[in-house]
This record gives C-alpha cells, sequence and structure tokens, in this order.
C-alpha cells in the first residue's frame, strides 16, 4: 500500500509505512490498513476503531474492536461492510 501525506499546497509526498493510524483531536484514533480477505477479490482498505488488532488481544479485546470494510467492486460501486476482529489462524 501506497501511503502519501499532503502539504498545505494540497502535493503528495509518500511516506514509508503499512498502516496509517489518524489521531482525532478528542484524542480517539482511526487505523486505515490494506486487506484482501479473498485471492480471486479486489483489494480493499479496513478502517479500524481503535488500532489494528494485535497478536496478543484476548478474545475479549477483539470483541470490543471495530471494523469498517471498503472494498471498490467497479468504477462506480463500492461495497462497505462493518465487522469485529477475528483471530487469524
Amino acid at each position: 500500500m501506497k501511503i502519501f501525506v499532503t502539504d498545505s499546497t494540497g502535493a503528495l509526498h509518500q511516506v514509508e509505512g503499512e498502516t496509517v493510524v489518524v489521531e482525532l483531536e478528542n484524542g480517539k484514533t482511526l487505523e486505515l490498513g490494506e486487506f484482501n480477505y479473498r485471492p480471486d477479490a479486489p483489494h480493499g482498505i479496513t478502517i479500524w476503531g481503535g488500532r489494528q488488532p494485535l497478536e496478543s488481544w484476548t478474545e475479549e479485546d477483539r470483541q470490543l474492536s471495530e471494523q469498517l470494510n471498503l472494498t471498490l467492486i467497479a468504477g462506480n460501486c463500492v461495497d462497505v461492510w462493518p465487522g469485529r476482529a477475528k483471530k487469524q489462524d
């Protein structure tokens, strides 16, 4: 995934990273990351309410996490669905 930030002129500047974490004025965070849930499906973006779950999280922690998944299906169609974190096998 390529990550860019903009400056005051609107110019794009690429930065290295795996995900993007945005901290809002109220201290809450959103984390954006790329996902590919099926090899035959297009890549999408997951937006986490808070942070992306870590391997060390308990199942209870995972149930408290919230995510919104977005996949571009066609030029005029975006598939959007909510979810919760699941332990990866």
